[in-house]
């Protein structure tokens, strides 16, 4: 790790980042990986906890359990500059409520990183005494970053706290941005991601079923995380067994041309944050079909850098897909606005000074960092 000023000023204390394992398949440790390809570990004193994993509940309870005793060491030490937590809802949640909660007694700043698209849903189903540890938790963090205006609008009727700010995903571009366009398959279609009803893959495999006829060359390929048996089988039920390749996790160099191999990336879901593969897939110059939830409207355009559904409208996937494989000039326009949307706004060299700001601004020794969260018997609610 190269010294910076940022190093030099604070010695051997260090900003320490919860998460999921960067080695774990999900969107935060997409994110994690981005903070450390773009180089932010070697401009500030990071150190990575690990708080879950993939793999059973004996894995996942010891790596959690191995951050937790890390994490009161640092404290014990005073080496905790900074606690910058990435978190979910349910489990994800209330397994860093106790860092949280650790980090608070101890007076370090806490950087409450919200990922997932569904938080509010998490809040307003718990029952009013977990809704009441829920605000608890929000209104004593120092800092929130979210990730769309509208998550933005939808937490503040939740927190009293006043610091919020908006920061998207980062996405580590440049090999993305190298892929070659001008020579692509022109019939497929790609998904990448979690296999998860909600995401909306059956949905895809029907709309796949009704356009087979009209595209002999048409194919589906589905690359990700799940159980594949249900989709196959649903597949053959709707007469386009042949037409589905079901693909595992990808990650690196894999994924590259797993993207340059695609001609549209869709993503028909029902619930979203602002996912990772979305940024990617754009930045790699594929057009998008993507349904209107979570953060996907503040970064897709309708008919500009793809085209939007309502979740759940297979003949709305239907029509945009069909738009799209007739016309492979659009695809081209669209997949040149969607890389430009990546390199003005979701680049990493673009995104990552704004967290820089915020951990320059509660890493300075001269700032109370109490005082910039609100008073604890402030009960006003928007």
């Amino acid at each position: 790790m190269s010294s910076t000023p940022a190093m030099a000023v604070h010695g051997k204390r260090r900003i320490v980042m919860l998460g999921t394992s960067p080695h774990t398949r999900g969107g935060i440790a997409a994110v994690l990986n981005s903070y450390t390809a773009a180089g932010l570990t070697e401009r500030w004193p990071l150190v990575h906890l690990p708080t879950h994993q993939d793999g059973n509940a004996r894995q996942k309870a010891l790596t959690a359990a191995t951050a937790l005793g890390r994490f009161v060491g640092l404290l014990l030490r005073r080496r905790v500059l900074l606690v910058h937590v990435h978190s979910a809802s349910n489990a994800s949640f209330w397994r860093k409520s106790v860092f949280i909660a650790l980090a608070y007694v101890a007076r370090r700043p806490i950087l409450f990183h919200l990922h997932g698209g569904g938080f509010i849903d998490f809040f307003e189903r718990s029952p009013p005494p977990r809704q009441r540890a829920i605000r608890f938790v929000l209104d004593r963090v120092s800092h929130i970053i979210v990730l769309t205006e509208e998550w933005r609008r939808r937490l503040v009727r939740v927190t009293i706290n006043p610091n919020v700010s908006v920061i998207a995903n980062p996405v580590n571009a440049q090999p993305l941005l190298a892929i070659d366009r001008r020579r692509h398959p022109e019939n497929v279609v790609l998904f990448l991601g979690r296999f998860d009803r909600d995401k909306g893959i059956y949905d895809l495999i029907d709309a796949v079923a009704v356009l087979a006829n009209e595209f002999p060359l048409l194919r589906l390929r589905f690359v990700g995380d799940g159980e594949t048996a249900p989709l196959q089988r649903y597949a053959v039920d709707k007469g386009v067994g042949d037409r589905i390749e079901l693909c595992g996790w990808v990650s690196g160099d894999a994924k590259v041309a797993v993207l340059a191999e695609a001609s549209i990336w869709a993503l028909p879901s029902y619930i979203e944050g602002m996912p990772m593969g979305l940024l990617e897939a754009m930045a790699a110059g594929l057009p998008v079909v993507a349904s209107r939830v979570g953060g996907i409207p503040e970064v897709v355009d309708d008919g500009v850098q793809g085209l939007l559904i309502q979740p759940g409208d297979v003949e709305g996937l239907t029509r945009a897909l069909r738009q799209l494989l007739h016309d492979p000039l659009r695809r081209g326009r669209m997949g040149q606005a969607a890389r430009l949307r990546i390199r003005q706004r979701y680049a990493a060299d673009i995104v990552l000074p704004q967290v820089e700001v915020l951990y320059r601004e509660l890493t300075n020794p001269l700032k109370d960092i109490r005082n910039a969260t609100p008073a604890l018997g402030d009960t006003r609610r928007e």
